[in-house]
């Protein structure tokens, strides 16, 4: 059977691997799982017991997650950027990691000896690593490698909808004040009194004040 040729390398996209600890287990949780949480707890650095990785999706509308776990791979795809606003956010906020990395594609056979989620995104990103490497040790091992993230997502457009509402609204009535006083002026000139019959605007005259015909 013939194979599809895989992607180009040239394709291979930008990933964020996020390093942080894992949700709380279940009161009900199997025993085995809460024993390893136990063990994990008391082996790892805190906000490095656990890592999982992002992208954007190629059509650029939304974000592919890859969470390995004890007992599977998550992956799932998310539409828009509110997820992934969230991971940077608790990034900003100092309660996970985020590595920019390119994906690599090795020239010969890598052999993943464990099935932990080290090895499943060392994988992923085409790094290498051993049974033992801990998500504290990718983390420095990926920032020997790290690509700038630059601006994750593009400046939000700011809100005018407001200010120009309120400019059109100045220009149009500047317009019909403007024309009120070339309405009054004409008036003047076709020899009505010398007072001066220009409109005021809030402030003061809109206009420059004109005497015609004063005796």
């Amino acid at each position: 059977m013939d194979f599809p040729a895989a992607p180009p390398a040239a394709i291979n996209p930008l990933w964020y691997a996020v390093f942080c600890d894992p949700e709380p287990l279940p009161a009900n949780a199997p025993l085995r799982n809460r024993a390893l949480s136990r063990v994990l707890r008391a082996l790892l650095r805190p906000g490095f017991r656990h890592v999982y990785a992002m992208r954007r999706l190629h059509c650029g509308a939304g974000w592919l997650l890859f969470n390995p776990h004890s007992a599977c791979i998550d992956v799932l795809e998310f539409a828009g950027d509110a997820f992934a606003r969230q991971v940077f956010a608790e990034a900003g906020a100092g309660r996970c990691r985020v590595v920019a990395v390119a994906t690599r594609r090795p020239a010969a056979w890598v052999p993943r000896l464990s099935a932990t989620c080290v090895s499943a995104v060392a994988h992923l990103l085409g790094v290498p690593s051993r049974p033992w490497t801990t998500p504290r040790a990718l983390y420095r091992q990926l920032q020997q490698q790290e690509v700038s993230m630059g601006s994750v997502f593009s400046p939000p457009k700011p809100d005018t909808k407001a200010a120009d509402a309120a400019a059109r609204q100045a220009k149009e009535e500047a317009a019909a004040l403007e024309a009120r006083n070339q309405a009054r002026l004409r008036t003047l000139k076709a020899g009505q009194s010398g007072r001066s019959l220009l409109a005021y605007d809030g402030t003061g005259e809109a206009g420059v004040k004109t005497t015609l015909g004063a005796g």
